[in-house]
């Protein structure tokens, strides 16, 4: 008898193939049914996968087999599709953010009640072990309090067409929207607490497509600052997080963390067990700490246990094995931040 737990992927384009092939590899979940509007795709992804095909998710949600539907849709498309599936009584993988809006998400956590079904949201950074480490760092204490977090992503956006779904805000809900959240929520894991946005403004290039956005915000008592710029190249892209505590400073770098900086006149016997990967830890000549912790699996193999231990979360969940590591009220409060921003720096004036 097969144990495993049945998914369904929704969305089957580049990312939505990634996702195929690192569901494919874990051992607890069967790759049951792929559907896109496209269904050439679909039934090619479907056949590498011993799957079925559906070129719309009414039909997929029909098959018995589906217990986990993975939503990789355009986010304008995951509150209508998450609705039906949760619905269905499927559970719902779904990538972020959550919906456009606030009412939209609110309404997605109701339907995940009504109906005895769980969600959650692929927040990878709450699986990725350098966020977990900083988080731990942070409600050890050994540093200190946490002061200050700031973010500055200088991403790749310049082959991306104006046309592209990803600037149009009724599909994509614009930066914050689409990806502001990742950060919006990993910086409340990391604080504790959730965030509010205090001031946020907006740039655009010369065709009118907003590619780079900038916020303030606080998390209780710590201060945090948010960049995001979409007008780099794959060769220039860069993403640097520092986080300042009273006794230490710590720097997390590209998108998917793969390394920890450390920096602290606190003794390592306080927190190099903290610490993932393989350490590398000096001394200073001003008698303070620097260690660096890395990932030598690399940023693929960072990424791809990410987004399976999501996966893996959710099926314990459901199993009564575990709590979610990521709620639906989580994916909430960071759609919140980022409504609140996107409303701020569309004020009049800006």
């Amino acid at each position: 008898m097969d144990t495993r737990t049945g998914v369904a992927l929704v969305g089957a384009g580049a990312f939505g193939q990634f996702c195929l092939k690192t569901f494919a590899a874990m051992p607890e979940v069967q790759i049951v049914a792929v559907a896109d509007i496209d269904s050439g795709r679909a039934r090619e992804q479907a056949a590498l996968y011993g799957a079925r095909a559906y070129g719309n998710l009414a039909d997929l949600l029909a098959n018995v087999d589906v217990t986990i539907v993975a939503l990789n849709t355009p986010p304008y498309l995951h509150h209508a599709q998450g609705l039906a599936t949760l619905r269905a009584g499927k559970h719902l993988f779904c990538e972020k953010p959550l919906a456009l809006t606030e009412a939209e998400a609110a309404a997605l956590i109701r339907a995940a009640d009504e109906h005895g079904v769980l969600l959650t949201v692929d927040y990878v950074m709450r699986h990725n072990p350098f966020w977990a480490a900083a988080a731990a760092l942070r409600e050890s204490g050994v540093l200190g309090a946490l002061r200050h977090m700031d973010l500055a992503n200088h991403a790749a956006g310049l082959d991306l067409p104006d046309d592209h779904w990803f600037w149009a805000p009724e599909k994509s809900g614009g930066i914050w929207i689409e990806h502001g959240v990742h950060f919006f929520d990993a910086f409340a894991w990391v604080a504790g607490q959730p965030g509010e946005i205090t001031a946020s403004q907006a740039f655009a290039r010369p065709g009118g497509v907003i590619d780079r956005v900038e916020a303030l915000a606080c998390y209780g008592r710590t201060a945090a600052h948010f960049y995001h710029a979409f007008d780099q190249s794959g060769a220039t892209e860069q993403t640097t997080v520092t986080l300042t505590f009273e006794h230490g400073y710590v720097t997390l770098r590209e998108w998917v963390p793969t390394s920890l900086e450390l920096l602290t006149p606190v003794p390592p016997d306080g927190w190099q067990t903290l610490l993932p990967g393989e350490v590398t830890l000096a001394p200073q000549p001003d008698g303070r700490f620097h260690a660096v912790a890395r990932a030598p699996e690399g940023k693929s193999a960072v990424y791809r246990a990410s987004i399976q231990a999501g996966l893996r979360n959710l099926v314990r969940a459901i199993q009564g094995q575990e709590p979610l590591r990521v709620t639906g009220q989580e994916g909430l409060d960071s759609l919140a931040m980022a409504c609140r921003a996107q409303a701020l720096a569309a004020r009049p004036g800006r």
